[in-house]
């Protein structure tokens, strides 16, 4: 059988594994006119540009040949902040992905003021389910994300103006995961979201419902329709949410770290994994009264099996003294979440400071005690 007779299919099966090896694709590409389709095909369906690489006259290239940016499926790109880039690059860059009308993965690693170059195309992008960008949520990134049905990956950056960011209910309606700033997170309630990862200061009223909800920081209250939420007398097993649940969530947070669980719990309870670092000021030494508050809230979680306060690592048992809250197979087993041990270490004393003498004033960082888990 001549390869002539190949049929394309077969062609692109055997171009496929050689995309791991671009220049021996691209010889490929050279050795036979039959191929040459398969080959450009597989060399140009996924491309990552940057100055390290020495990829960036890909960028041209792709403005200059719709044709082969339309084979593009996955781009990305990262230009560091220290290598300058001419305006007229950026705008090559802009036609370029303007011409990517199948792309499916895209990552805009670039000046974080040049969000101008996203296009606005004539048709949605049905195929981009990735987007991952430098950008903070302005007009610009607004409109693109109108025209991305399909989007379920979405990370962007922190915004300077925090309250001017808001993204309509109309867009990225099947977004699974998303990685941003934490006040975007309101606007975000009516999204299936699995995964969120937050950056800047995540507080309490951004957690949707839990602003004006009474039953927010208290877990012996009434039970309150939340997002995502299942009635207190429904039994573990039997937590079934219209909407996919959210089972990731990791923040930083000012907020006191009890009352913020206990407003995560009622508004994510089928949360898998949690992790919070807490910028909250400990005046006083954590008592008892702090990790029973903190326990419950875990132990209202009954699908949590990882929980990270600040670095430090919690440890959930079964609660084996009554069986009766047990279950087994794949029903949910009642859990008991221990707090690491907390030891106080003794304050070091600058040299020649008299601690019996009343009018030293400790430094700021001096003022507290150093405890360790």
């Amino acid at each position: 059988m001549s390869l002539t007779s190949l049929p394309v299919e077969i062609l692109d099966a055997v171009c496929e594994p050689l995309a791991a090896f671009p220049s021996t694709l691209a010889k490929l590409a050279l050795t036979c006119t039959f191929v040459t389709p398969s080959a450009t095909r597989a060399l140009y369906r996924s491309i990552s540009v940057s100055q390290y690489s020495r990829t960036l006259p890909l960028v041209p290239l792709l403005a200059t040949r719709p044709d082969l940016a339309r084979l593009v499926h996955e781009f990305s790109i990262t230009i560091d902040d220290t290598y300058p880039v001419l305006r007229a690059f950026y705008l090559q860059l802009r036609v370029a992905l303007c011409q990517m009308s199948c792309i499916e993965s895209l990552v805009l690693l670039v000046d974080a003021g040049a969000s101008w170059i996203l296009p606005i195309h004539d048709q949605p992008l049905y195929h981009l389910e990735h987007f991952i960008c430098s950008f903070p949520l302005d007009a610009q990134v607004c409109a693109f994300l109108s025209q991305t049905p399909s989007l379920r990956l979405l990370q962007i950056a922190e915004s300077p103006r925090l309250d001017t960011q808001v993204l309509p209910d109309t867009h990225v309606p099947l977004l699974d995961s998303y990685t941003g700033p934490a006040a975007l997170l309101p606007s975000l309630a009516s999204r299936p979201l699995s995964t969120i990862h937050l950056t800047g200061d995540l507080r309490i009223e951004h957690i949707p419902q839990a602003a004006g909800a009474p039953a927010a920081g208290r877990l012996n209250s009434e039970p309150i329709s939340f997002p995502y939420a299942a009635p207190k007398h429904v039994p573990c097993e039997g937590i079934v949410n219209a909407r996919k649940a959210l089972r990731v969530f990791s923040a930083i947070t000012s907020a006191p770290p009890a009352e913020l669980l206990e407003a995560l719990a009622v508004a994510y309870p089928e949360l898998a994994y949690l992790r919070l670092m807490t910028m909250s000021a400990f005046w006083e030494a954590p008592d008892m009264t702090l990790y029973t508050r903190i326990s419950e809230s875990l132990s209202s979680l009954p699908a949590l099996s990882v929980f990270e306060l600040s670095g430090m690592h919690w440890e959930a048992r079964s609660k084996s003294a009554n069986p009766s809250n047990s279950r087994v197979g794949d029903q949910c087993i009642a859990k008991e979440w221990i707090s690491p041990p907390v030891t106080p270490r003794a304050l070091e004393v600058p040299p020649g400071v008299d601690m019996e003498d009343t009018t030293h004033s400790l430094e700021f960082g001096d003022s507290y005690f150093d405890w360790s888990y």
